[in-house]
């Protein structure tokens, strides 16, 4: 791991991302995980329609399926259907008001829901303002496993989305579209790729 000197500080860096890279990494994570722009559909149907209770109940369950977590499955919906709505409608008017750790408090709500998955479903309601926060950017990139942490890791993606933005080595084509997710699924994608090379 590197260690790098910036303001007279010494930094340990443990990944590091180059904006030309941001392109082949989001075309890595669309392949990994081809159900994701299937998924932010089925959020935005669920929101129109004010969290139906058995729509609530399969989001939930295809999260889980996305995020490999079928094992939860069955324990989240032992809260029943009515509760997942609730709890969805609950995380989606926190968001809305820019409360997002407040929006993972009440998805945890949920049997079996913990950090991770709470924040995979944020994500889908919400991918202008949500990122996920799981095993790989914890341990990889070293963000604690909190709503501190979140935050954090939150707030380093936003400021990573400013800069990228701006800088003339990102695609042009991806400039405007560009969503603090998707700077979170490239940064997913280095960490993953950082360990395996």
């Amino acid at each position: 791991m590197p260690v790098l000197q910036f303001d007279g500080v010494f930094s340990f860096v443990r990944i590091s991302l180059a904006p030309a890279e941001v392109a082949k990494l989001l075309v890595q994570h669309r392949s990994r995980y081809p159900k994701t722009k299937e998924l932010e559909q089925s959020a935005r149907h669920l929101i129109a329609a004010n969290f139906p209770s058995s729509a609530s109940a399969d989001f939930i369950t295809e999260v889980c399926k996305w995020g490999r977590g079928e094992r939860h499955i069955s324990r989240i919906h032992a809260a029943g259907e009515i509760r997942i709505a609730y709890s969805l409608k609950s995380a989606m008017e926190a968001i809305e008001t820019d409360h997002v750790t407040q929006a993972l408090e009440k998805l945890q709500g949920l049997p079996q829901l913990g950090l991770s998955f709470a924040s995979k479903v944020a994500r889908f309601l919400a991918p202008h303002k949500c990122v996920v926060l799981d095993s790989v950017i914890r341990s990889r990139v070293g963000y604690v496993e909190s709503n501190e942490g979140y935050a954090e890791f939150l707030n380093d993606c936003s400021q990573l989305l400013t800069m990228l933005r701006t800088s003339p080595d990102l695609e042009a084509s991806l400039r405007d579209g560009l969503r603090v997710c998707d700077v979170e699924a490239a940064v997913f994608m280095k960490a993953k790729k950082n360990v395996s090379s």
